[in-house]
């Protein structure tokens, strides 16, 4: 009986430890699905200009006196380092042609690089690989925090109203099929998810 108590103390310790340290390293996730997506401004990588989410998704959208149209965003977390970001990109941008007429905006955002990684290096990494959806940079990690990104990739999908609907961490194979499924589900809504 005492070896029980040991062991049920050892393990309850081990989970306190644990579950401390995560938080001691910024690693608990604070973003879940049904949350309101962490709005954002950053700028994108090939046209240097500021990107919105507010442009495209959210209780009150940025202008709306320019009639703009709600629209699902997925976001791609993603680094030039992350090998199985190289088999989820194409997968995506497939995705994303598939959808062109429809009110959903992909983008991918750079996070998490080397130190010794510039942009220019990022870019040309971009170029090279023959990525095409808008690319968004995030050099100080401050967006992946808030999107509780811890490794990569990691997709995040956003209805129409600002909520965060899917948080994938990981590359799983034919994830597009589930993807597709919730993006057609999203795109017919006409007013916010009851939660």
């Amino acid at each position: 009986m005492n070896l029980f108590k040991y062991f049920v103390i050892l393990l309850f310790s081990m989970l306190i430890f644990s579950t401390w340290n995560n938080a001691e390293a910024g690693l608990i996730d604070t973003l879940d699905v049904g949350d309101e997506a962490p709005q954002f401004v950053m700028r994108n990588l090939i046209t240097n200009t500021a990107v919105f989410l507010r442009d495209f998704t959210g209780k009150t959208l940025r202008e709306p006196w320019k009639k703009k149209e709600r629209q699902v965003v997925v976001l791609s977390f993603w680094a030039t380092w992350c090998q199985p970001c190289k088999n989820e990109i194409p997968i995506l941008t497939k995705l994303a042609a598939d959808y062109k007429d429809q009110s959903l905006k992909f983008f991918l955002v750079n996070t998490m690089e080397k130190s010794e990684s510039i942009e220019d290096s990022v870019r040309d990494t971009y170029k090279n690989r023959g990525y095409t959806l808008p690319c968004l940079v995030d050099p100080s990690g401050r967006y992946a925090g808030l999107y509780s990104v811890h490794g990569l990739p990691v997709l995040v999908v956003i209805d129409k109203f600002g909520i965060v609907r899917k948080l994938k961490r990981g590359y799983n194979e034919n994830f597009q099929i589930e993807l597709g499924k919730l993006l057609n589900e999203l795109l017919k809504e006409a007013e916010p998810a009851k939660k």
